[in-house]
């Protein structure tokens, strides 16, 4: 006995849940409910053109609930002042910025002489060195920023490590069920 094709649109996917709950718990929610016998009346068989299948899941759409409070001095070091702060949850590098950079062999400094240091000289001098103040000080910004990106995807990532095992093991028990079942009633 399968659901009707009115009542196949997929629960949404829920991955953690409140403090206490199993994990795992709303991801088999509505195969739960069809096992225990709690979903809606059933229609005519003959009404079905297909086995009941999830859709596919777009997993930027899913959202892991977990608590996750970084360091208040850590955001202030991967924010731009006078800006949004940086938030982990949502921030997405993209493949360029990822990307190893390569070592440069820094230039062989030349000394001048100082009858040469006119004013074009010191002008060419600090606009280098504000420029390198600059430059060091995006890579900071961006260095920060990865380091608390990546903080919070070990522990998103080490949150659903834990519920893939609790969904395998709910899927287990549900197949043993269901082989349970049509030992005794015969395939579906």
């Amino acid at each position: 006995m399968a659901r009707p094709v009115s009542d196949r649109t997929p629960a949404p996917l829920l991955l953690g849940g409140p403090a206490g709950a199993p994990p795992g718990g709303g991801a088999l929610l509505g195969l739960r409910s069809l096992l225990q016998g709690t979903s809606k009346p059933k229609e005519p068989a003959s009404c079905l053109t297909s086995r009941d299948t999830p859709s596919p899941v777009d997993p930027d759409t899913v959202e892991v609930l977990m608590t996750f409070e970084p360091d208040p001095a850590d955001l202030a070091l991967s924010s731009i002042p006078g800006h949004e702060t940086f938030d982990p949850r949502r921030h997405r590098f993209s493949e360029e910025e990822l990307k190893p950079q390569p070592i440069m062999k820094k230039a062989r400094k030349i000394q001048v002489p100082e009858e040469q240091k006119d004013e074009k000289y010191w002008s060419r001098r600090y606009k280098n060195n504000e420029a390198a103040k600059r430059s060091r000080d995006a890579r900071r910004l961006k260095e920060n920023q990865i380091s608390v990106r990546a903080a919070f995807l070990e522990k998103e990532n080490a949150l659903l490590r834990q519920e893939v095992v609790a969904v395998r093991q709910e899927l287990s028990h549900y197949r043993a069920v269901l082989s349970r079942y049509q030992a005794q009633h015969g395939a579906l």
